[in-house]
């Protein structure tokens, strides 16, 4: 059965998950993704067949993108680690969580909780449209999930 994606949530942490802070005003989220390097391991004795055998996973990418207020600070804890070399995950959590209830109820929400490096802050400011901007946050480790 499928949900409506309306009412997703990101936030992140700086203190190894005890609170967690709410990025304000998204209005596009791609979550953290899946792939597997594969490992050729054919040999002589292969039958003229390649085999492999699956290898690292990579979580990939999230990016997120909301309205963005210049002089607002909602998003200075982000766009602030964009620009900061030698970027460490730290303490640093991010956790998505997915309206599985009532709009805004997340008490039964399902959750993708992982460490990332920030990569990217792209503001965008069209002609005849809101200013936005798209953070890129390149997924280290593993993510955990629950329900």
């Amino acid at each position: 059965m499928a949900d409506i994606a309306y009412g997703v949530k990101f936030e992140y942490s700086s203190d190894s998950g005890s609170s967690y802070t709410a990025l304000g005003e998204i209005t596009d989220i791609s979550p953290p993704s899946v792939s597997k390097d594969v490992i050729e391991t054919t040999n002589h004795g292969s039958s003229g067949v390649k085999t492999y055998i699956g290898g690292l996973v990579d979580y990939g990418e999230v990016s997120i993108t909301v309205n963005y207020d210049p002089d607002g600070t909602e998003n200075d804890a982000i766009r602030d680690l964009a620009v900061l070399a030698h970027e460490t995950t730290g303490n640093k959590l991010y956790k998505i969580s997915y309206n599985d209830g009532t709009i805004n109820d997340y008490t039964d929400s399902s959750t993708e909780t992982f460490a990332g490096i920030v990569t990217g802050f792209e503001p965008q400011a069209p002609m005849d449209g809101q200013l936005s901007a798209t953070f890129t946050i390149k997924v280290t480790g593993t993510v955990t999930y629950s329900a």
